[in-house]
């Protein structure tokens, strides 16, 4: 039975976005067992009656669905949502996204004990099966995320959209609401003692808008913050070297912005170490080196794209503007002041989220790795 029941779980899963992991033809079996962590086979065939974003059902719908009393089907999940695995908002209730799927066991305080054995599979199924390709871009190679250049390095002739300016989507978060929670990439390579950026960056966290704010501050796994307080969170981590990452649209205003280093974020992964040049998309602006380059390098260091080089002989560094993601990264810290962002158009970008996971989605089940949305 209880293969059975996970099986039908990651069936109702496969309906997100992005799809369930695979291998092959068929679900990955370190995914099938990771869901077994998180749910008892009782749990996982009620939950499998649920449906996923933007689909929320009330405890009567899915009581009629399963056959089973509504009180106690409320009551299971209740205690779903309460334990996170599943979203409940204003008693209806929702499968999560495969973000929140793959990454409970990092930010949800009851599952700190499966957090070991439930990393080594996000290994199995995520990395080594190539889920990853999926999470970070579509079939198509429509990218999900995309980098925001960091504004005091873009020259000042140059025109910023409000879209490329951070504080945008701060100030646009639904209610007003801002959180910071632990960042689920580093705090599981720091727990598999596998974080090679110790030394470089903080664990630190992400910082989530709108509704996500509020859940995430509701079940204690997060602080909520003020404007100032997420804005000079901004400033630091970009003075760290992490890169600015956000849905790939105009408007986000319930969502996550994201700080990445190059070795444990599931998204920049995709170009630093493996093999999706979609991984996210660019800015539309670059690097550009002035004649005050002093050749010292630190810009070079800097870049975990790889998209800036110093020859031996070299008076100046030198950008590969193919590999630039037009972060501004590299700009912060350089002691001369001879770099800066330069406006290039090149990535399209949607007006909002929801168009963006409409495309996605089609991309997607066109090409056979989800099942269409019931």
């Amino acid at each position: 039975m209880s293969d059975s029941v996970y099986r039908k779980l990651a069936e109702r899963i496969d309906m997100n976005v992005m799809g369930a992991p695979k291998k092959g033809d068929d679900f990955s079996p370190a995914f099938l067992k990771y869901l077994e962590m998180q749910f008892s086979p009782e749990e996982a065939e009620l939950a499998a009656f649920l449906s996923v974003h933007p689909n929320l059902l009330k405890a009567e719908v899915v009581a009629e669905k399963s056959g089973r009393p509504v009180e106690e089907v409320d009551s299971v999940l209740i205690e779903l949502a309460q334990r996170g695995v599943i979203i409940g908002f204003d008693g209806s209730y929702v499968l999560p996204t495969p973000q929140l799927v793959f990454n409970a066991p990092e930010i949800r305080k009851n599952l700190k004990d499966i957090r070991k054995e439930a990393g080594g599979l996000y290994k199995e199924f995520f990395i080594k099966d190539g889920y990853y390709w999926f999470y970070q871009s579509s079939a198509k190679g429509t990218p999900r995320r995309r980098t925001v250049p960091v504004n005091r390095s873009i020259a000042s002739e140059q025109q910023i959209l409000s879209h490329e300016q951070i504080e945008s989507f701060i100030d646009r978060a639904s209610m007003g609401a801002l959180a910071l929670m632990p960042c689920p990439c580093r705090s599981r390579t720091e727990m598999l003692g596998e974080r090679e950026c110790r030394d470089r960056h903080p664990v630190a966290s992400c910082l989530m808008l709108g509704l996500h704010a509020v859940l995430v501050e509701e079940r204690g796994e997060g602080r909520q913050v003020t404007r100032e307080e997420a804005l000079d969170f901004v400033e630091e981590m970009r003075e760290s070297g992490l890169v600015v990452l956000t849905d790939n649209s105009i408007e986000m205003n319930d969502g996550i912005i994201c700080f990445c280093c190059g070795c444990c974020c599931s998204v920049t992964r995709g170009l630093s170490r493996w093999d999706n040049p979609r991984a996210f998309a660019k800015s539309n602006f670059v690097a550009r080196v002035s004649e005050d380059c002093a050749a010292c390098g630190t810009c070079v260091d800097r870049c975990f794209f790889r998209a800036i080089s110093l020859q031996d002989d070299a008076e100046s560094a030198a950008v590969d503007e193919d590999r630039c993601m037009g972060c501004g990264v590299c700009t912060i810290t350089c002691p001369t002041e001879a770099l800066h962002l330069e406006r290039l158009e090149r990535e399209a970008i949607f007006e909002t989220s929801a168009e963006m996971s409409a495309t996605m989605a089609t991309e997607n089940e066109a090409a056979g790795q989800k099942r269409p949305l019931e």
